[in-house]
């Protein structure tokens, strides 16, 4: 439950370290066997449990996918992302003018909104150039390496 505690063991801290230090949004596999390189004895079934309570307690952010696999976000503050129909790149992106749809939202619902993720959907300009069409989802290792990289520009 948010605002309760929960035992911070070292393995827990090896993951919200791992999700943090990278500059991507990777998948729980993806993080299982980043931490398995520093701890060998790690099992993917606790960074699976990990990652899900670090989400829960508002440390990560869990990005879902209705046909992928979730990934984890360690930038927490609120803010939206872009992702490629193509190649499944996910990139993060500052919006202010998403802030009014939340304002819209409550208006039109009358939910007390306490907080929303925009995610805009399209082609990447790599896909693009390449001919690429947004006819199906792939998410490669190209994507991911792509992303990791306008990450650090």
């Amino acid at each position: 439950m948010p605002g309760q505690r929960f035992r911070n063991t070292t393995q827990r801290a090896e993951v919200l370290d791992e999700v943090r230090r990278s500059q991507s949004h990777l998948t729980a596999g993806e993080i299982f066997e980043r931490v398995r390189r520093r701890d060998p004895r790690i099992g993917y079934g606790t960074v699976y449990r990990t990652l899900h309570l670090l989400a829960e307690h508002g440390l990560v952010q869990e990005l879902t996918f209705a046909d992928q696999s979730s990934r984890y976000d360690g930038r927490v503050e609120r803010h939206d992302h872009v992702h490629c129909l193509h190649c499944g790149v996910l990139l993060d992106v500052d919006v202010p003018v998403a802030l009014i749809a939340r304002h819209v939202a409550a208006e039109q619902s009358g939910f007390d909104v306490t907080s929303h993720h925009t995610v805009f959907a399209g082609v990447c300009p790599d896909c693009k150039s390449s001919g690429g069409q947004a006819d199906g989802v792939r998410s490669g290792r190209g994507a991911r390496e792509r992303e990791v990289t306008r990450h650090s520009e």
